[in-house]
């Protein structure tokens, strides 16, 4: 802390120079001298001298009030060092959606600890929106999600763009009436053959219920839905028992495991896509590791694609 806030706070708490010279570890004489000359320095008294007592001048109050609102300051500032030296000690913050817990713990962070073998990395499994909010508190460095909205404020790293595309259980009777059809992914299904279908939604993520809107509104068709669930994959289990079809990204079947489990369709009048990506604050003091937490997922995904195909 300055001098000049130490010592004139504590002059003014002791109401005299003996006490606070006593409290400060200094003689009385350096401390008397300290005062004078700051008084000379600002041009105001900041303290009435009667005996042995000194009370403060009005200025002095003032220029006390100030200096205690530059000792919170400075006390903030203290903070604020250290939690970013913490950060540039080798912690990052990495927050992910809870389907792609596999992903990052098994693949991700094996690779990441490999480029920073001392990084203490903290990890955060959420909803999109959550970890969004948490990313603009700065309580994250970078989260790995789908996104289908972007904001100003935050950088996107494209991963990869995964088909919207609707799960189904094996063999059941939409493979029968599933098509051919160019632009799409995958077999295509029409609206009117999803009129008995009973769709399962996500209840943590609005993104796939906007997908599941898309569905519902595209020709005015009316599913019921009787199952909600808090993750992709208790809806996948959902649907690997034939209780109903889901509309999510293709790339949540692959990383939960249901690749062989459940027939995926496209619908539609044209592909949808939703894009998972590493979305970063742009003033993290994290931005190597997190430009490296990048790279190390799309090597990986990019792999996977190279796998399946």
């Amino acid at each position: 802390m300055d001098k000049t806030i130490e010592y004139v706070i504590e002059v003014a708490r002791c109401g005299g120079i003996a006490k606070a010279a006593r409290n400060l570890y200094i003689t009385p004489s350096a401390l008397s001298k300290f005062i004078i000359q700051k008084e000379k320095e600002i041009g105001v008294r900041l303290f009435v001298r009667q005996g042995n007592r000194f009370t403060l001048t009005y200025p002095g109050e003032r220029y006390v009030e100030m200096l205690k609102e530059e000792e919170k300051l400075y006390e903030k500032m203290k903070r604020e060092m250290a939690r970013l030296a913490d950060l540039y000690s080798g912690r990052m913050r990495v927050g992910f959606q809870m389907s792609f817990a596999e992903l990052m713990t098994a693949k991700v962070l094996p690779m990441l600890q490999d480029e920073y073998p001392s990084i203490n990395v903290f990890m955060e499994e959420n909803s999109t929106s959550e970890l969004l909010k948490m990313l603009k508190k700065k309580q994250l460095d970078v989260i790995l999600s789908l996104i289908d909205e972007t904001d100003e404020d935050l950088i996107y790293d494209r991963i990869v763009d995964s088909p919207v595309v609707i799960a189904a259980a094996k063999d059941s009777p939409l493979c029968r009436k599933a098509i051919a059809k160019e632009g799409f992914s995958h077999p295509w299904i029409g609206s009117e053959d999803l009129i008995n279908e009973r769709i399962i939604f996500d209840r943590d993520e609005r993104s796939f219920r906007r997908y599941a809107g898309n569905l519902l509104d595209q020709d005015q068709i009316s599913l019921h839905s009787d199952i909600t669930v808090t993750n992709a994959r208790t809806a996948l289990m959902c649907v690997k028992q034939d209780l109903g079809i889901i509309v999510l990204p293709e790339i949540l079947v692959h990383e939960l495991g249901f690749t062989d489990q459940v027939d995926v369709y496209s619908f539609g009048s044209e592909q949808q896509y939703a894009t998972l990506a590493a979305v970063s604050d742009p003033k993290t003091v994290a931005a190597n590791e997190v430009k490296t937490f990048s790279t190390i997922v799309k090597e990986i995904v990019v792999n996977q694609k190279v796998d399946k195909s």
